[in-house]
Formats: structure tokens, C-alpha cells, sequence
């Protein structure tokens, strides 16, 4: 019986290590992290716990091996080389080592591949070892702002990717795949002899990460770094360092075709809020750098210049701010887009700035809107404006126009956010009738209005500080 149970347990041992790789061991070792008598005792216990499924001589076969340079770049720290081991091993009775044995361990693979002894002991403090680091990242240029022009620029850059590739094989590989099945494998459903992958009663899955689900999931490469970043590894949600989750999420978005830049990806979660992961057949108005594709008329009662009082240049009016469009509301006036459209599905995220003093929604009166099918540029348009006043959102104002429309403020004061947080927009035009959408929930529909031909489409500044994001639109 105690050998049927401890093959079990080996065979337990090689699926929670089954994402990881074997080639050749480290040429340029890190600073001293352990000492070489911890080491031993590290040795010791591996030859107890570990030996019968996996080795450290770079075999390339089961048992699995577990040193080599691309093995040790499965782990940004030492920290979360001692969470996989600590949280995952032995996998038949998890825990059962003491937190003093799983440091040692830790201590004889980082000997095994290649790094070097010191005079002091590893420590068992998480924090301490985060600061050990096994991956420098290098000194490539780190993108904390949105600069991406178009798609093809990218938000990450290949080499993050690579890294980020061995991260995921590391920490993610156990239950998850971003790549192509192997050879007689289905994309999702694998058999328990693979030793990989979730098990769901008697079946065997790995989870997918690329694929339409993924951008249907995830719409801006700050909600994946989120995600990432406060639930995985399952085993201890929360527990990769940063620069980890950051290259897994360059890794994922190079495994679902966004195509790489020259700038790594950068850590702040706010600046990713702003990077759109565009969803199929939509393409971005605002490319989060600059005011390319956009034009401007300012001034009360003003047409462009040099016909009319209207200045043609953002000013302080727009603005872009980390990957967002600030307006200032002052003047009067709109950006609008270059191009023309008539059926199309426009997207895009709001938040306005609350008023000091104020105590309630119900004290902020900012306003804006959404002009649509405009022809001839002034302030203020013909046009259909969908309404951006924060009480009145998406409610319907036809500008010199006739139109028939129905709103629905119950539904409006269910979907919106508090002023000052984020509130997405989704305004659809087709076969002359316009629906307009806050937070996922239909606000107000026009069933008619006179418009038949393509126009612009304005964004105001009138009188509240306001931001967008994620502007982006499908011509349907």
C-alpha cells in the first residue's frame, strides 16, 4: 500500500510541474541568494521528495528536469519560484513540509542551475526573496503611456513576449494554453495520461486564452493585467510579481495576434485602461497619443476659420492625458472626427470630474453630447445629438432637426456610475434608427430622423471637465 501511495504522489509531483522546461543550464549566474550548506539540506530533501519524478541533469525526458536557462527564466524571483513550490508541492499532500524545507528546496535548484553560493541563508520572508530577482528585465524602454498610433504599433514589445512566454509555462501552464493544441489533441479536452491541465471530475481540460473569447472578455489590456494581477496562479491568487504578470499579459497579447512594438508594456494599470483591445471589425478614433483623425471648432456661435471666429486647434481645450482625451469645457466648441459616417456602431468610456463641494450626484450639472451626422461645421451644428449631461445622459436632442425618440430614465438611473467614475457608451446608427446604450443597458432609441446622408461625428466641450477613452468604431 505505502508504495501504491507514494507512486501516486510522484505521479502527482510531475502534473503540477508539467508546464515546465528543460535546456541547457545559465551561463551568467545571479548575486548570491543561499548558502551552500542550505543547499544541502535542499538536496536531501529533493532526493526524499522530489527524485522519483524529476531530476536536475537536464535529461529532457520523464522525470521531468528541472534545471536549465529556460526553466530558471520560468521565474521573474526567487519569490515566485518558493510560491510554486510552496503552494503546489508535494502535490498529494500539499503543505506538508514545513516552510524552513520548501526554502532549502529552493536553495538546491537555484544551486542546480548555475547560481551561485553565498554566506547567508535564504530567507523565508516572500518579501525579502521578491527582491531576488532571476530575470532582469534589461534596460529597454518602458511604455507607461499610451503611445500606440495605430494597431500595428503594439502595446508590448517581442522580447517582453518572449519572457512573458516562459512566465506563463511557469506559473500558468499547469491549467492553461494560449498556443495551438499538439498533435491528436483538441483545443480544450485532453486525456489525464498528459499529466497537464484542470480536472473536472473524470475529464481533463486546459482553459484557453486566445481565441474571439478573449478580446469578448477582456477590452482593454488593463482589465487582462487586472485579472492576471489579482487572481493568478490559482494556487496564490495575487501572488506573481508585477513584472511577471505584465510579460505574461505582453505573451497573451501576442498569442491572440496584437502585434508587438517597440516599447515594453509598462506597469501602471491606469495607462492600460486606455489601451483598447479593439474588438472585431472596430477600429480605434482615438489613437491614445495624439489628435491624428480628429478636428476641431471652438468658440460660441462660431463657424472655422478663416470664414468664420472659430478656432481650428485644440488649444487647452482637448487635451491627452495618459492615453485619454481631456476636455476642459471651455470654450464652447467640439473635436470632431475627419471622416463621415452614416451606419456604424461608435464605443467609447466617460468620466467626468466631480465639482468641489459637491455632496451628491444630484449637485453635478455637467454637460456635454454626441453630435451626429454633421455636415457643415459651427457652434452648434445640425446635427442629432445624443445627450452627454450627466442627469440627462444618452437622452435625445435633434439640432435643427426633427426626430422621433423614446428614453428610458428609470433604466438610465439603474446603469449609471457615480460621477467620477468610468461610464461606457455604446451608440449603434442603422437603417435610420439610433440606439444608445450606458453600462450594457439601452437608455434611448430614435426610430426617426432625417438624416440619410454620412456626417461627422462631435464630441463637445461645454462647460465640464470631462475625459474619454477607448474611443472606437465599426461602419456596419
Amino acid at each position: 500500500m505505502s508504495r501504491l501511495i507514494l507512486a501516486t504522489g510522484m505521479f502527482l509531483l510531475v502534473i503540477v510541474f508539467g508546464g515546465w522546461a528543460q535546456v541547457a543550464r545559465i551561463s551568467n549566474p545571479s548575486p548570491a541568494f543561499y548558502t551552500g550548506a542550505q543547499a544541502q539540506r535542499g538536496k536531501a530533501l529533493f532526493a526524499q521528495h522530489c527524485s522519483t519524478c524529476h531530476t536536475v541533469n537536464r535529461s529532457g525526458s520523464r522525470p521531468l528536469d528541472l534545471a536549465g536557462a529556460e526553466w530558471i527564466q520560468e521565474w521573474y524571483s526567487v519569490a515566485d519560484l518558493f510560491s510554486k513550490t510552496y503552494w503546489t508541492m508535494p502535490a498529494d499532500n500539499v503543505l506538508s513540509l514545513s516552510e524552513d524545507a520548501h526554502v532549502d528546496l529552493v536553495a538546491y535548484l537555484l544551486q542546480v542551475n548555475g547560481l551561485p553560493a553565498g554566506n547567508q541563508d535564504l530567507p523565508g520572508d516572500v518579501n525579502e526573496m521578491r527582491k531576488m530577482v532571476l530575470t532582469p528585465r534589461g534596460s529597454r524602454s518602458v511604455r507607461n503611456e499610451n503611445k500606440s498610433g495605430n494597431l500595428a504599433e503594439g502595446y508590448y514589445s517581442s522580447q517582453q513576449a518572449k519572457r512573458g512566454r516562459l512566465f506563463f509555462l511557469g506559473s500558468c501552464g499547469l491549467c492553461h494554453a494560449a498556443e495551438g493544441p499538439g498533435p491528436n489533441e483538441d483545443p480544450t479536452r485532453i486525456t489525464p495520461a498528459s499529466g497537464t491541465g484542470m480536472w473536472l471530475g473524470s475529464q481533463r481540460f486546459y482553459m484557453r486564452l486566445a481565441g474571439d473569447r478573449f478580446t469578448q472578455r477582456y477590452h482593454t489590456v488593463g482589465d487582462l493585467f487586472n485579472k492576471i494581477r489579482t487572481t493568478m496562479p490559482a494556487y496564490d491568487g495575487g501572488g506573481l510579481s508585477p513584472e511577471m504578470s505584465v510579460d505574461i499579459v505582453a505573451y497573451l497579447l501576442e498569442a491572440n495576434g496584437f502585434p508587438a512594438g517597440e516599447e515594453d508594456l509598462g506597469g501602471d494599470s491606469s495607462t492600460m485602461k486606455a489601451m483598447p483591445l479593439v474588438e472585431k471589425g472596430f477600429q480605434r478614433l482615438f489613437n491614445g497619443k495624439d489628435f491624428g483623425g480628429f478636428q476641431f471648432v471652438l468658440g460660441h456661435n462660431c463657424a472655422p476659420r478663416p470664414s468664420g471666429c472659430g478656432h481650428t486647434d485644440p488649444g487647452t481645450t482637448f487635451q491627452v492625458e495618459r492615453g485619454t482625451i481631456f476636455s476642459s469645457g471651455r470654450p464652447l466648441g467640439y473635436m470632431y472626427t475627419e471622416k463621415k459616417y452614416l451606419n456604424f456602431t461608435l464605443r467609447f468610456d466617460y468620466r467626468y470630474l466631480p465639482n468641489e463641494g459637491m455632496e451628491r450626484d444630484d449637485d453635478f450639472y455637467g454637460n456635454s453630447g454626441y453630435l451626429l451626422f454633421i455636415t457643415k461645421n459651427e457652434v452648434w451644428p445640425k446635427s442629432l445629438e445624443i445627450q452627454g449631461s450627466n442627469s440627462l445622459v444618452l437622452s435625445v436632442i435633434p439640432v435643427d432637426s426633427k426626430a422621433k425618440f423614446t428614453v428610458d430614465d428609470e433604466a438610465r438611473k439603474r446603469a449609471i456610475h457615480p460621477v467620477g467614475q468610468w461610464n461606457s457608451v455604446e451608440i449603434v446608427s442603422k437603417d435610420g434608427q439610433v440606439g444608445s446604450s450606458l453600462n450594457g443597458t439601452l437608455i434611448s432609441i430614435v426610430s426617426e430622423h432625417e438624416f440619410r446622408e454620412p456626417g461627422y461625428i462631435g464630441f463637445q466641450s461645454e462647460g465640464a471637465k470631462i475625459y474619454w477613452r477607448n474611443i472606437r468604431i465599426r461602419e456596419e
